[in-house]
């Protein structure tokens, strides 16, 4: 007896004689029936899809016959007849349709029976119903006031679904939560250039004190050693007119600028820590900036002007530190170049040379830097950052979007220690704390920039150490609440569900007591099935439907009706073309493409789709590096996915056919940072005829 399904079933038989004779046999036998029913349905419905769709009727009795069908639905609304007669010939296999109309919620079945004659058969098939969901996801980073209290409210839809969805609450006692898992790369570097071994070593210089407040363990307790190795070395990398890479290299034209003046400014920052740098040393190296600084007509070749003016601004930054004299001058000189021509690292750098210097004449030169400095951030939710300059040149000067957002962050501590500039300088160190890989930042150069940013910040906002009781209450009910006792980067937190929370407008309110202030971070998730306005919030997503002709070739937009719904001939073949853009690096990115019921994607990589058509059709993404590398292909949606997203535009189409005559709803696109949801993009919902 086989099992009762009618499809062909291989049977296989093996044969072994006991004096080594050997054979095998295989034969296929087909299970059918007279009359057979298979499904002609799409895989799932969404709630407000019309569509038609039934059965195939297979007539094996062996003459022609009319064949008398009904369907039961359940769940389903039923447009039409409930029964229908065909006259299918012998052999043939005839698709009998029903008008349906999908629920809203449930998990719909159809029940469809046939007769000829005295054949039958039947048939019950679960059609999944899938929710067309729209997330909405926001977030704030903020610290309570000096009262100790700061209020906040969140907003539920009146429409929300009901399961999904959470409001989460954390609290800590510094916004610097994190910061222990980078120590051991921040001073630890294996290799001997002069930038890795000054970067190495320039924590130990900046951040001495944020190190033994948090109990930050720096070499093993070698601290002093290790300074005191760098400043021995430099003899090596001093050619008489600047600094070079390498040890023993005599050549001034390997000079390295940018690195000269870098090691300058450690030289500084050792000497106001409490080190005895090489007093010789130091002075010439001074002198030789400043003559050097003042010719701004000998850029290096292989810098460009922008890259040459974050040169310069770093040599001013690092005179100022040692209180050099006469260099207001270049400083306003600088500082009045065309915006194009200053980034906004560039401007930081200039920024903290001024504040450095505190002269007079400086006061209108360093308020025009923080206005423009502020004016070029880029805010978003509870991160903010400043780009760096994209091109090849600015690898000459380890450029990164890192360094320039924690150079930012010193000069606006140090600048505008206002609680305005609190507020913002969170953001900033969101973002940073947000760009560690392995617990730490991509290069030396990053890492004590970040430093030298979280030093500035903690000088600026976190003078004492706390000692409070924080909690979060949401309606008057605590969420999550906490003891925080001195210099700590413990965090509490939790995860409610929204079930539990009344509707509309809920206030929320975070309460300090004690002293110090308690940092939070707040995050609400909701689902709506409700159509909402397409959304670019730190990332773009467009979607376009082409129609192709039967050989893959001709696209052309799919036409539209008068109320804006696309239109498809049933059959076609449609290429889905999808564009992600983002401005900056991201980790983690997700591209979520749910698909109306009436389109099947064809997977041209499968033996039983792949043809001319498919191939002309050009099917893929754009790039091989920094784009999607992962791609999931389901019944009801495609899925994207970028573990590393590069700046840009990234593309990527896939192929579908419209099996199924109807009405659909064609949900959002939906593209979002996986552990930033905050940062996401969607496009307008649309219907598919």
């Amino acid at each position: 007896r086989v099992p009762e399904r009618l499809t062909t079933f291989r049977l296989m038989a093996t044969a072994a004689t006991a004096d080594s004779y050997f054979g095998a046999g295989q034969a296929d036998i087909v299970v059918t029936q007279p009359l057979v029913l298979s499904p002609a349905l799409p895989r799932f419905a969404r709630p407000g899809d019309t569509f038609e769709a039934g059965v195939l009727v297979t007539n094996r009795t062996g003459s022609d016959g009319q064949a008398r069908l009904s369907v039961e639905a359940e769940g389903f609304s039923l447009d039409g007849a409930a029964q229908q007669q065909v006259e299918v010939a012998s052999g043939a296999t005839k698709e009998v349709r029903f008008r349906f109309r999908a629920p809203t919620d449930g998990t719909p079945r159809l029940r469809f029976r046939a007769t000829m004659g005295r054949e039958q058969d039947a048939l019950e098939v679960n059609v999944p119903l899938e929710q067309a969901l729209t997330k909405s996801v926001s977030a704030t980073f903020a610290a309570t006031d000096s009262s100790g209290v700061a209020v906040e409210a969140l907003d539920l839809p009146v429409d929300r679904v009901s399961g999904p969805g959470f409001f989460q609450a954390r609290l800590s006692s510094t916004a610097l939560v994190g910061l222990d898992g980078a120590t051991r790369y921040l001073f630890t570097y294996p290799y001997g250039c002069l930038e890795q071994t000054t970067s190495a070593v320039r924590p130990l210089l900046l951040g001495k004190n944020l190190l033994d407040a948090y109990d930050l363990k720096a070499l093993d307790g070698g601290a002093d050693e290790a300074v005191a190795a760098w400043l021995a070395s430099l003899d090596q990398f001093w050619t008489g007119a600047g600094f070079v890479l390498w040890p023993g290299e005599t050549d001034v034209r390997m000079v390295n600028p940018y690195v000269s003046a870098y090691v300058v400014l450690a030289l500084a920052e050792a000497q106001q820590a409490g080190y005895r740098p090489p007093a010789d040393l130091t002075r010439a190296a001074v002198a030789w900036l400043d003559g050097y600084v003042r010719r701004a007509s000998e850029r290096p070749a292989y810098y460009t002007p922008q890259v040459w003016n974050s040169t310069r601004a770093l040599m001013l930054y690092a005179l100022a530190r040692h209180g050099q004299r006469g260099i207001e001058g270049e400083i306003q000189t600088l500082a009045a170049a065309p915006p194009e021509a200053l980034t906004a690292e560039a401007e930081a750098v200039l920024l903290r040379a001024a504040v450095a210097l505190n002269r007079p004449a400086l006061a209108r030169t360093r308020e025009a830097l923080a206005q423009r400095l502020l004016q070029k951030l880029r805010v978003e939710s509870t991160q903010a950052y400043i780009e760096s300059g994209e091109s090849d040149a600015w690898g000459w000067i380890f450029a990164s979007d890192e360094r320039a957002t924690a150079y930012a962050l010193a000069a606006l501590a140090e600048a505008r220690p206002s609680a305005e500039t609190r507020q913002l300088a969170q953001r900033l160190v969101g973002y940073l704390m947000a760009q560690r890989e392995n617990g730490a930042w991509r290069s030396t150069q990053s890492n004590a920039a970040v430093v030298d940013g979280f030093a500035a910040f903690a000088r600026a906002f976190e003078q004492e150490a706390p000692s409070l009781t924080a909690a979060v209450r949401v309606a008057g009910k605590a969420v999550v609440e906490g003891r925080f006792e001195g210099r700590t980067l413990a965090v509490k937190e939790a995860t409610v569900p929204l079930a539990g929370l009344p509707e509309g407008r809920v206030p929320v309110r975070v309460e300090a007591q004690g002293r110090g202030r308690a940092y939070y971070s707040l995050r609400l998730e909701t689902y709506s099935r409700r159509p909402l306005p397409p959304l670019s919030q730190g990332l773009t997503i467009e979607r376009r439907v082409e129609v192709l002709d039967a050989r893959g070739l001709n696209p052309r937009p799919a036409p539209t009706d008068a109320q804006g719904r696309l239109q498809v001939e049933a059959g076609a073949l449609v290429r889905v073309v999808l564009r992600l853009a983002s401005p900056t690096a991201r980790s983690y990115v997700v591209v979520d493409d749910a698909l109306p019921a009436g389109l099947e994607v064809l997977n041209a990589d499968l033996a039983t789709t792949r043809t001319d058509a498919l191939r002309n059709a050009g099917a893929g993404q754009s790039r091989w590096w920094g784009s999607f590398n992962h791609t999931e292909i389901k019944d009801s949606r495609v899925l994207l996915f970028a573990d590393y997203l590069e700046p840009g535009e990234h593309t990527y189409t896939y192929l579908a056919r419209a099996t199924t005559p109807g009405t659909f709803v064609h949900p959002a696109v939906q593209a979002e940072m996986m552990y930033r949801p905050e940062i996401r993009a969607r496009t307008r919902q649309q219907t598919l005829v």
